[in-house]
């Protein structure tokens, strides 16, 4: 069985959760079955033997967000040539996309549908987000028409994939994210990390995520306001929205949350990222829709408590291991928040299920399943 994966979506030096998902799917494969052929922009750690099309040769710098219409253009056209010189049973995208023609069976993967749900809350908001929103709602039904099977992260996306698209639920296979175990097993100088990002002695609840709307992270900012626990308020991720960022930061002013309170901070290093979560007191992600919430995980890896939103695939994830609330509610949120910061006994509990909980989303279990679906498509 001769596999093919399109792998171009990785940029290795600032990954978003979707990049990651193709990056250790593609190195669990290669894991599984040596013969997997990895198409990649760059060369990846890990994997031998990358194949990089020196068409890729293109800057993301100069693309910038509009980097993904690029990338859809070449999976139709110039992808076609690489595919026929591997002759592959099977091309796989681990990302939302792929051919509309394409010359072998092909499986695709949905992360979310957040782009349909929210329209004007999520990052549909911005020019970027409504071309990304129309391109997605144009061309994935003409692609999931020419795929042989559909992955779905979650049971949640799944489901929305059947109710939007009018799929048939068997087209749909749920194959759940993982987390990186090695990176999240042992945190090392935890109180140096701390000290060198102006968190030494201090208490924090952190949040993980892009700077998205429908991540929710003005009602984060309200309701630990509202809380009144005394506790700083940490929030890293990439900057998608410069409105949407510099609306947080106004309403973290108007709530009276100054800078030795309310932290933003772009980016962390690898290195760095499971030091935040270990030095939480609790990790928030109230957010109004996620097709499934890696960081989610990884806040219960490092131990840490986790509050997150009682709907779309937050429950599916975290099972019995955190409190919920409703995240359109600042209410619902800060009463979470405060259930957990002043019960340490909850804290404790949260702790042990959370390990357990992470331990069964692996990356190689998770290879295994997307495997077995692949075999079943090539010799059907």
């Amino acid at each position: 069985m001769k596999i093919l994966i399109n792998a171009t979506c990785i940029a290795t030096a600032r990954a978003t959760g979707i990049e990651r998902f193709a990056l250790h799917i593609a190195r669990e494969l290669c894991q599984i079955d040596p013969s997997v052929t990895v198409v990649a922009s760059e060369p990846l750690t890990g994997i031998p033997d990358v194949v990089i099309p020196k068409e890729l040769a293109v800057s993301r710098s100069l693309l910038g967000r509009r980097e993904f219409l690029f990338r859809a253009a070449w999976d139709q056209t110039v992808f076609r040539s690489t595919v026929a010189r591997h002759n592959p049973d099977l091309i796989f995208f681990p990302i939302q996309d792929g051919m509309l023609a394409p010359p072998a069976k092909q499986v695709v993967t949905v992360h979310d549908l957040h782009y349909l749900h929210f329209r004007q809350m999520g990052d549909c908001s911005n020019e970027i987000g409504e071309l990304r929103r129309r391109v997605f709602s144009s061309k994935m039904p003409k692609i999931f028409e020419a795929s042989a099977a559909i992955v779905a992260v979650s049971q949640s996306t799944g489901t929305d994939l059947v109710q939007h698209f009018g799929l048939r639920p068997d087209q749909v296979t749920v194959v759940h994210n993982g987390y990186d175990e090695e990176r999240f097993r042992v945190i090392h100088e935890v109180q140096a990390v701390l000290s060198r990002l102006g968190l030494q002695d201090k208490a924090y609840l952190l949040f993980v995520g892009s700077i998205l709307r429908h991540k929710n992270i003005e009602r984060v900012v309200e309701a630990v306001a509202k809380a009144n626990t005394g506790l700083a308020l940490v929030v890293v991720g990439a900057n998608k929205d410069d409105a949407y960022l510099r609306a947080v930061q106004a309403r973290a002013r108007e709530c009276g949350l100054d800078d030795s309170i309310f932290r933003y901070l772009e980016y962390v290093s690898d290195q760095d990222l499971p030091v935040l979560y270990r030095g939480a007191l609790s990790f928030v992600l109230p957010s109004l829709h996620e097709g499934f919430g890696v960081p989610i995980l990884e806040a219960m890896a490092c131990g840490t408590p986790v509050v997150t939103s009682n709907c779309s695939a937050m429950p599916e994830v975290a099972g019995d291991a955190a409190v919920y609330c409703d995240p359109l509610s600042v209410d619902s949120i800060a009463d979470a928040v405060r259930a957990v910061v002043w019960n340490q006994e909850l804290r404790n509990a949260l702790t042990t299920r959370g390990f357990e909980r992470a331990y069964m989303f692996r990356w190689r279990r998770s290879a295994q399943r997307l495997y077995r679906l692949f075999e079943e498509v090539v010799h059907s």
